[in-house]
């Protein structure tokens, strides 16, 4: 269980933290109550009834600006982590009334097609479970697992780095997820698990290395994966090829099959996640590198509600028996 923010009691009116949610992320209070379907003096009434109720001010106002206070900033996350445990509550409990006997949603980006633990695991589904009632959604991953989150999913397959629970329920209320990020609080079979690299054009200097020392990348253009696959990956990545003296370049499409491309269409390195690379290396070579210590896994995960189908279970000891030896608890 995570643990409630300080100030709350069990009075707190929920949609007071919602309005205090949408005013830190506007700084607005005319676009804020447009978001929550209020008046602007409904939204600020809203706002002073929880800042009475913590005895602290949330915001700085100013004729001009509004700004949230040390207190405000101190307080963003934990409550967007409430409102998100709120609502994921609230839709378990609306699974479970609507739809008690229901299909078994498995997630799969359509990124995992290529993957050969995709063709498995859906092998063996109609194999040993031919009657099983299955849908699979091929939506992105972060809203797979907002649906996992919130029980509308009971198991899906994804590519990711893995971040802290609390945060990603954090960045899930201010729709911030990353799509390569998965929280770390959801029941988790690991696959594989690999550092991120560098795909490397095979006339390239750097191609000689067997570990890319940072240094070498001094003065080098390196295509970047885009910010939407989460500020865990993107944010270490951009710090180490600024501190190498590197040039990180977003292509018009910075996506991780895409990065792949680029490398072998323009010859200039990329940043690689080993799940993506392509069977046939052709000219490209693929190098670990030095001072970057970000990992990607292909995992399968479920849903932590207590509440679960027969079916799911069974789904579950199916995905259990593709993980290797290596990650076998």
């Amino acid at each position: 269980m995570f643990e409630y923010i300080e100030f709350m009691q069990p009075d707190v009116d929920l949609k007071a933290i919602r309005c205090f949610l949408a005013l830190a992320q506007e700084l607005s209070f005319g676009r804020a109550a447009k978001r929550m379907n209020l008046t602007q003096p409904s939204l600020s009434a809203q706002i002073r009834k929880l800042e009475e109720q913590i005895g602290q001010r949330l915001f700085d106002r100013t004729t001009r600006a509004v700004q949230l206070s040390p207190v405000g900033t101190a307080l963003l996350d934990q409550a967007g982590t409430f409102v998100a445990q709120a609502d994921a509550f609230a839709a378990q409990l609306a699974a479970w009334r609507d739809r008690p006997d229901r299909r078994i949603v498995l997630g799969a980006p359509i990124y995992t097609f290529e993957l050969p633990q995709h063709g498995a695991l859906l092998s063996a589904i109609a194999r040993e479970l031919p009657n099983i009632s299955l849908r699979v959604d091929n939506d992105f991953a972060y809203s797979l697992c907002e649906g996992l989150i919130k029980g509308t999913v009971d198991l899906a397959m994804v590519v990711a780095a893995v971040v802290p629970h609390d945060k990603y329920l954090a960045d899930m209320a201010r729709q911030q997820c990353g799509e390569l990020e998965i929280p770390d609080g959801l029941p988790r079979l690991t696959l594989s698990r690999e550092p991120i690299g560098l795909a490397i054009p095979q006339e390239h200097p750097l191609a000689r290395f067997d570990v890319v020392p940072q240094a070498a990348l001094s003065g080098s253009v390196i295509a970047m994966l885009a910010p939407l696959h989460g500020k865990s990956l993107y944010q270490p990545i951009s710090t180490w090829l600024a501190a190498a003296g590197a040039t990180g370049f977003l292509p018009p499409e910075a996506h991780a099959f895409a990065l792949e491309r680029y490398c072998r269409e323009y010859r200039i390195p990329a940043i690689s996640i080993a799940q993506f690379r392509p069977k046939d290396h052709g000219n490209v070579v693929y190098r670990p590198v030095a001072g970057l210590s970000i990992l990607t896994e292909l995992a399968v995960l479920r849903s932590n509600r207590q509440m679960r189908a027969a079916s799911e279970m069974q789904l579950w000891k199916i995905a259990e028996s593709l993980v290797p030896q290596a990650f076998a608890d």
